[in-house]
């Protein structure tokens, strides 16, 4: 099987001005939310017991399904029972669109560039 034109997700995440900063990009779906988590999950636990606020940078992600979805509202849940602040970071017209068509989009907090969140915090 040819992997050329495979999609991916990749995950970074590094510490900014007293916040955790984590870089999603690629695709957000059935095949990659068990990276998501993961990752995600590692990022969480490393550094969100000293920082109370988690920006997610969605700027280069392509592409988000109903299991991705669900993959950002486990991170909401998560944030909020942990009293970490969660900023979604560089959301597109097509993800801002499915979070506003589900009604969930009130529930989160969106800026548009990690610069404006960390200014924000």
């Amino acid at each position: 099987m040819s992997t050329e034109g495979a999609a991916t997700l990749l995950i970074s995440s590094g510490s900014h001005g007293g916040a955790i900063v984590v870089r999603a990009v690629g695709e957000l779906d059935y095949d990659y939310a068990p990276t998501f988590r993961r990752e995600l999950t590692q990022a969480w636990t490393s550094g969100t017991g000293e920082s109370p606020t988690l920006v997610l940078d969605l700027t280069g992600l392509t592409f988000c399904d109903s299991t991705g979805l669900a993959e950002l509202l486990w991170m909401l849940r998560r944030s909020q029972e942990s009293g970490t602040r969660l900023v979604l970071a560089g959301v597109s017209r097509t993800l801002r669109h499915m979070l506003t068509t589900t009604g969930v989009l009130p529930y989160f907090t969106l800026s548009a560039s990690v610069e404006e969140a960390l200014q924000e915090g």
